[in-house]
Order: structure tokens, then C-alpha cells, then sequence
């Protein structure tokens, strides 16, 4: 008879796919705003940019970052964890969270001007909402 340890870890594993992406949302909020307190958009604005590149820059840069963390994550997981699981089902799980993540900081960013605070304000919150989410699951459960 097989045993299911994965229901003990149901609970533990959305924080921990929350854990992983703090970093990412950091990194990535502080740098929208640092841009935006330098007024880089404004001056590729004046010289005819449209606002689609300026975000699929931002959008290529995240996946970029999310595929490499989402990848790395599959792997970790995928030693001892998972190892009865497609490894790509795996994985796009945790990539397309991460690319969620992404309109959670567009999100955030538009709500901060100061790229000294932005970053962690954005991390605080993510982390919140994180939570909020966690007891919507633990309803269901």
C-alpha cells in the first residue's frame, strides 16, 4: 500500500511557491520605479517609443527571470518530492504563477513613486496577499 505524504506538505507548498517569488517581485518593482522616478519613460516617450515596447521590455526581463526561477524550482522539486509527477506539468504550474506575479507588480508599481521604499513596500504586500490567498485555500480544506 502506497502511502500519500504530499498531503501533509498541501499546505506548506503554496507558501513556499509564495516564498520563491518575493525576490523576483522585489528586484523587479524597484527597478519599474527606479526608472520612473528618473524619468526614463518620459524621455523614450519624447522620442517617439509607444508605452508597448517600454512594457514588453519589462515583461521579456521577468520571464527571463521567472523561467530561470521556475526551472530551478522543478528541479529542487523534483528529487525526491515529486517523483511520481510530469516534471512539466511541474513546471508550468510554477511558471505560470510566476507570470501572474508579473501583473501583480504592474499593479503595485503604478501605486509608488519612491524607488528607495518601493521595493520592499511591494514585497510586503505581495507577501499579504500571499496570506489572503492561503485562507481562501484553507476554507476549501
Amino acid at each position: 500500500m502506497k502511502v500519500d505524504d504530499f498531503v501533509v506538505f498541501n499546505g506548506i507548498f503554496a507558501n513556499l511557491i509564495s516564498i520563491l517569488y518575493i525576490m523576483p517581485v522585489f528586484n523587479t518593482v524597484f527597478f519599474i520605479v527606479k526608472e520612473k522616478e528618473q524619468r526614463a519613460k518620459e524621455s523614450m516617450r519624447m522620442m517617439g517609443m509607444s508605452d508597448m515596447p517600454y512594457w514588453l521590455s519589462w515583461f521579456s526581463y521577468y520571464t527571463i527571470l521567472n523561467t530561470v526561477t521556475a526551472l530551478l524550482a522543478t528541479i529542487t522539486l523534483s528529487v525526491n518530492l515529486f517523483e511520481n509527477s510530469n516534471m512539466n506539468y511541474v513546471f508550468l504550474m510554477i511558471w505560470l504563477f510566476g507570470e501572474a506575479v508579473f501583473g501583480e507588480i504592474v499593479l503595485i508599481q503604478s501605486l509608488l513613486t519612491k524607488s528607495k521604499y518601493a521595493g520592499i513596500i511591494a514585497a510586503v504586500i505581495y507577501f499579504a496577499l500571499s496570506f489572503v490567498n492561503l485562507l481562501s485555500i484553507g476554507k476549501q480544506f
